[in-house]
């Protein structure tokens, strides 16, 4: 860990100058930080699947998911701070209660808008991946959030999550579709926990650990903490299982008027917040309680939207392609 510190240190100086460009880039490099949160894609994800192509959502949602959950594992492994946390210098432009290392937003946005340019085949598309996953990671270290090395080590991870679902997205679509519906179903729940396990094992070397004094200006966080981890599994098991579900009754196409599919996202968004909302309310905030929330609003999603536009008819049920 000596050489990661003084490589941190030595990036200190970067950042605050770099923190010391005119004040109204701080506005700027926020929004442009938000393009490569989980949070930006898992929002925009039910627009790909039930208006645009269900086969692009899904394969976006795994990477969206994959990235996001081995991001929360690698930071449990590497324990590091964040740039604000132990230099006064640097400004806490944003708050972040998690380690820093690797960059999640780099990792998530290379992965993802990689994802994007791979499904359009475009040179344009891959320099406009280029482009903005440059400009999320330049946010990022902006912020304070980050220092350049965690960014660096995101962007490789997420070309890491890319090539994977790119080469394995194949065999790997053939042999769900040759497993039961039963098999499906226990392979998701397998597969949504297969996180949650690894964070398990990355922990065991920081037993009994706590936030040194060096880091006392990250303030009162729980980096340690599972919530977001807990979330994305939960999340997988209704991807995995909605999906599954779906395709055995039949799938469905997202062809229509932009009326329709106007109205499907309305609707399908308006469900989204209500159980967002109400679900939050009515289960205490408890791992095995998150993990079923956000269990329940994937499969609304990928199964309980679709199968209520189909029924309203505002989408038709009459295609049966796998995604």
């Amino acid at each position: 860990m000596d050489i990661l510190d003084g490589l941190r240190g030595a990036e200190l100086g970067p950042i605050i100058a770099l923190q010391g460009l005119p004040g109204w880039l701080e506005p700027v490099m926020e929004a442009v930080s938000l393009f490569g949160s989980e949070q930006t894609f898992l929002f925009l994800l039910p627009v790909l699947y039930w208006c645009v192509s269900p086969r692009l959502g899904l394969r976006m949602g795994v990477v969206v998911l994959g990235a996001a959950a081995g991001n929360a594992v690698l930071k449990l492994l590497f324990h590091a701070p964040r740039p604000y946390w132990v230099d006064a210098r640097v400004r806490p432009l944003s708050l972040e209660g998690t380690f820093g290392l690797p960059s999640g937003h780099a990792q998530i946005a290379t992965a993802t808008w990689g994802a994007l340019a791979a499904a359009v085949r475009r040179p344009w598309a891959w320099w406009g991946a280029v482009g903005a996953v440059a400009l999320i990671g330049l946010s990022r270290v902006y912020l304070g959030v980050h220092f350049i090395s965690d960014v660096v080590a995101g962007v490789l991870l997420g070309v890491a999550v890319l090539v994977l679902v790119v080469k394995l997205e194949p065999p790997a679509v053939r042999w769900w579709r040759g497993l039961t519906l039963g098999r499906q179903l226990a392979a998701s729940a397998l597969v949504s926990v297969l996180p949650l396990g690894a964070a398990a094992l990355a922990d065991v070397p920081h037993a009994g650990w706590s936030l040194p004094a060096a880091w006392r200006l990250a303030g009162d966080v729980d980096p340690a903490a599972l919530d977001t981890l807990v979330a994305m599994c939960g999340s997988v098991l209704g991807m995995l299982a909605g999906a599954s579900v779906m395709y055995r009754l039949g799938w469905f196409s997202v062809r229509g008027t932009l009326g329709r599919k106007a109205a499907r996202w309305a609707l399908g968004s308006v469900v989204v917040g209500a159980l967002w909302f109400g679900l939050r309310e009515l289960l205490p905030e408890h791992d095995v309680l998150r993990y079923l929330r956000y269990a329940l609003l994937t499969l609304w999603v990928q199964l309980g939207a679709p199968l209520t536009f189909i029924r309203l008819g505002l989408m038709s049920g009459a295609e049966r392609k796998v995604p």
